[in-house]
C-alpha cells in the first residue's frame, strides 16, 4: 500500500491527472477483485459444509434402511409358521380333523409382530436447506420412497392390526366362561375346543388372514423390496 501512495504523490506532482485517473481505477478494480476472491472462498467453504452435512444425512438414512430392512426380515420371517398354519386350518380338509389337538390354533388372532420403522434420517434431509439437496441426485428418490412409505401409513396399518387383536381377545372375554383358563393357564375345556372347532372361530380367522397377511404383510414385503432397491442406489457410488 505504500507503493501505491508514493506512485500517487508523484502523478499528482507531475499533474498527469488521466494517468491517475486510470491508476486509481486499477486500485478499485483491485480491491473488486480482492473482495470477490473472499466472497468465493466464504461461498466455496460453505457449499463444501452443506455437501459434507447432506452426505452425513444420507448416510443416516442407509443407517435407518438397513435397520427398517431387518425389522422387515423379522416380521416376514416370525409371520410365515402363523400364516401356513391359517391356510392349513382354511384350505385343508385332512387338517380339520386335528384341529382339536392343535394348540397354536387358538393363539394365531390373539398376537401379531408389528412395524416400528425408522424416520430419524428423513426427517433430518426434510429439514435440510431446500437448494442445497439439489447438490446431491440421490435425495430425489430418498423423499420420493419415504413419501410413498410414509409413517402415517404404517401407524395407520399397525392402529388396525392391533385393534383386531384386541377385538378378539374382548371377544373370548364376553362370550366364553371358559376365557379366564385359556388365557391364563392355558386350558382349554371341551366348550373351549369346540369353539376353535366352530365356523364362527373360522370366519373370524379369515378376516384376520385379510387384514395381517393379504394387506399388512403384503405391504411390509413390497416395503423390504424397495428398501433393498434404495439401499442399492445409495451405496452405488456412480449415482
Amino acid at each position: 500500500m505504500k507503493f501505491f501512495n508514493t506512485n500517487r504523490l508523484q502523478l499528482l506532482k507531475g499533474n498527469r491527472l488521466q494517468k491517475y485517473i486510470i491508476y486509481a481505477i486499477g486500485e478499485i478494480i483491485l480491491v473488486v477483485i480482492g473482495i470477490l476472491i473472499a466472497l468465493g472462498i466464504n461461498n466455496w467453504k460453505a457449499r463444501k459444509a452443506e455437501v459434507n452435512e447432506l452426505n452425513r444425512i444420507i448416510q443416516v438414512v442407509q443407517n435407518d434402511l438397513k435397520d427398517d430392512l431387518a425389522e422387515t426380515t423379522e416380521i416376514i420371517e416370525f409371520s410365515r409358521p402363523t400364516n401356513k398354519l391359517i391356510s392349513k386350518i382354511l384350505y385343508s380338509a385332512k387338517f380339520q380333523d386335528s384341529i382339536r389337538s392343535c394348540q397354536d390354533c387358538r393363539y394365531i388372532m390373539t398376537s401379531g409382530t408389528i412395524s416400528n420403522f425408522s424416520r430419524q434420517g428423513y426427517d433430518m434431509l426434510s429439514n435440510f436447506n431446500k437448494e442445497a439437496k439439489n447438490l446431491n441426485p440421490k435425495v430425489d428418490s430418498i423423499l420420493g420412497f419415504y413419501n410413498k412409505y410414509d409413517k402415517e401409513g404404517f401407524v395407520f396399518q399397525n392402529s388396525i392390526i392391533l385393534s383386531e387383536i384386541v377385538d378378539n381377545m374382548k371377544y373370548l372375554r364376553d362370550n366364553f366362561s371358559w376365557y379366564s383358563d385359556y388365557f391364563v393357564g392355558g386350558l382349554c375345556n371341551e366348550d373351549c375346543l369346540d369353539y376353535f372347532d366352530s365356523n364362527a372361530y373360522r370366519n373370524r380367522l379369515t378376516y384376520y388372514e385379510a387384514l395381517y397377511f393379504d394387506n399388512y404383510l403384503t405391504i411390509i414385503i413390497e416395503y423390504q423390496t424397495e428398501i433393498k432397491k434404495l439401499i442399492k442406489l445409495l451405496e452405488d457410488k456412480k449415482s
